[in-house]
């Protein structure tokens, strides 16, 4: 038991120690393999963009496949801490999947246990909160499919 403590300060600490080169990279490789650094599960020809937040506390749950997109300054979580302030209970910790071809547009927020299908596209700014089916393409606050 002694080893899991120790081993999640470090992973807490990796994800810190290389949040702000993951953001500010000038290149997108170079931003990818940053994330990958701190924890993020990325596939192969990822792109990500300038000051893109993946989950702070737990960037291990967060999947990343091939091909797919992610806008400049969105925000992908696998966690939301709003019981623990409240003092509600613990952390609600949750997979984030981003499939393949996927393309989430500029300033978006992905929530805790979201997954976006494969080929599908979420407009700029929106705010996903539930799942996305494949090839879908959703917008808006909270995001919705568009017909």
């Amino acid at each position: 038991m002694r080893g899991k403590p120790e081993k999640k300060v470090t992973s807490r600490i990796r994800a810190a120690l290389f949040q702000v080169p993951a953001m500010l990279g000038p290149f997108s490789k170079m931003r990818v393999f940053f994330h990958r650094l701190r924890g993020v599960n990325i596939g192969e020809d990822v792109e990500i963009g300038y000051l893109v937040l993946i989950d702070n506390l737990y960037p291990e749950n967060v999947f990343i496949e091939d091909g797919a997109g992610i806008g400049a300054r969105s925000t992908i979580l696998s966690h939301d801490a709003a019981n623990r302030w409240l003092g509600k209970g613990p952390d609600i910790v949750g997979t984030t999947v981003i499939r393949e071809r996927a393309m989430v547009g500029i300033q978006c927020i992905i929530l805790q246990g979201v997954t976006v299908g494969k080929g599908a596209i979420v407009g700029a700014g929106s705010v996903v909160t539930k799942d996305v089916p494949d090839n879908a393409v959703v917008a808006g606050v909270p995001a919705r499919p568009l017909k």
